[in-house]
């Protein structure tokens, strides 16, 4: 049985039939935490999506869906709140059988599309929409977070930080040179 996650909405395959399965999710406040916490952000306010499953010809489940979040996070040059709203829509393919398309490393991989995008796995039956949804958010999610207006100019390499003297870097050959010149005056 695949790990329970924090915002886990299992919908059984063999129950999905012709027509399909519509359904709108949105997690609990202590899911909210938990995904907070897992996400890596200062919280996660809200979160509503729809989700519908389509069972596709081959045995493969097409999920399409979309989702609207608020998001708060701290910017990573002021240190300061930074909220923001993400919404986006996503379809993502499950197979019984995409296990196969981690399967063997070929041996030619340059024949390999790199616009090709395999399957999620169904694990035991089900498909967790939940999850679905959160990974899709991850992807998302500002690495890098700034409130307007803010800049960061770096260090440069081996430009002195602030508040440190400067150091006088010294030659390593200015001694052979002293050397050198006092070899010269001694003749």
């Amino acid at each position: 049985m695949a790990e329970k996650t924090e915002f886990s909405r299992p919908v059984q395959v063999e129950k999905l039939g012709l027509q399909g399965y519509s359904q709108k999710i949105k997690p609990r406040p202590e899911e909210l935490a938990a995904l907070a916490e897992r996400l890596k952000i200062d919280s996660l306010d809200s979160l509503n999506a729809e989700i519908s499953l389509k069972l596709l010809p081959n045995d493969d489940v097409l999920v399409e869906g979309s989702y609207a979040a608020h998001v708060r996070q701290t910017c990573v040059v002021t240190l300061e709140p930074v909220e923001s709203d993400i919404s986006a829509d996503f379809t993502v393919t499950y197979s019984e059988s995409a296990e196969e398309y981690f399967g063997a490393e070929d041996e030619d991989d340059a024949d390999h599309d790199p616009e090709f995008d395999p399957p999620e796995p169904i694990e035991d039956g089900t498909i967790d929409i939940g999850e679905a949804v959160i990974q899709q958010l991850a992807l998302e999610i500002d690495p890098f977070p700034r409130v307007k207006g803010a800049t960061f100019d770096g260090f440069s390499a081996g430009a002195p930080i602030e508040d440190e003297p400067e150091v006088e870097k010294k030659n390593p050959f200015a001694v052979l040179s002293k050397l050198k010149d006092a070899s010269k005056k001694s003749e």
